[in-house]
């Protein structure tokens, strides 16, 4: 088993045997575990894509990994999600219907250039995790779409994305502790609320991760 591969299943499994998260759907896509991806990076670099090892490091063999969860405690609101995509399956996944995250002309050859990492969609919050796969370049960018929000470059590398979404288990909102945002401003008091609420739960239920970073770089966009 490939180390990233064990890490979203290990994420996975958290979530499903919290009495604190109630499964709405998973699912893991065609793939499976063993397989060599030396000639998927080699077919990569023949497009135009040589990945650093950094990244290859981060290789999963399926071509996603999904998951949906609501919390069970009142007090505490949350809702995780994400469908999150290998490194050669995001950069076949080009987004469909620019037109509807155009906010300026001037984000369209943006919008062109970039491919889905992770589709946030199946609860309706209109959300993308998406990579700028450009020619020459080992490390692509990572920038985060919210139809009716935000463009925004994320802090993050792809090996990084995996990370920190294994930590947060996809709760709405987290992208943007990576993000050059203000959230202490009015709209986005709901994604606050939502990282404050999760900060204090989950060094409690998912005790083998630290959250240490992610405190503070909320308390930095405060």
């Amino acid at each position: 088993m490939f180390p990233y591969e064990r890490r979203l299943f290990q994420a996975v499994r958290e979530v499903r045997e919290s009495a604190f998260c109630d499964v709405m759907y998973e699912r893991t896509g065609p793939g499976g575990s063993g397989e060599d991806p030396a000639g998927i990076f080699e077919l990569m670099a023949e497009y135009g894509y040589p990945l650093s090892q950094r990244l290859k490091e981060a290789y999963f063999p399926y071509r996603y990994v999904a998951l949906h969860w609501r919390s069970t405690d009142p007090s505490a609101s949350l809702v995780g999600e994400f469908s999150v995509m290998s490194l050669d399956t995001s950069s076949e996944r080009k987004l469909l219907n620019v037109d509807d995250f155009v906010w300026d002309e001037a984000d369209r050859q943006l919008l062109s250039e970039l491919s889905i990492l992770d589709d946030i969609s199946r609860g309706g919050g209109g959300q993308l995790a998406t990579m700028r796969f450009m020619s020459g370049v080992s490390s692509p960018e990572i920038w985060f779409l919210d139809r009716f929000n935000t463009l925004v470059k994320l802090d993050l590398d792809y090996r990084d994305y995996l990370d920190n979404l294994c930590m947060t288990k996809g709760v709405t909102g987290w992208q943007y502790l990576f993000a050059d945002v203000p959230l202490g401003d009015q709209e986005y008091s709901l994604i606050l609320r939502d990282l404050q609420a999760m900060l204090r739960v989950f060094p409690e239920r998912f005790p083998n991760h630290d959250y240490t970073d992610l405190r503070a770089r909320l308390e930095a966009r405060l």
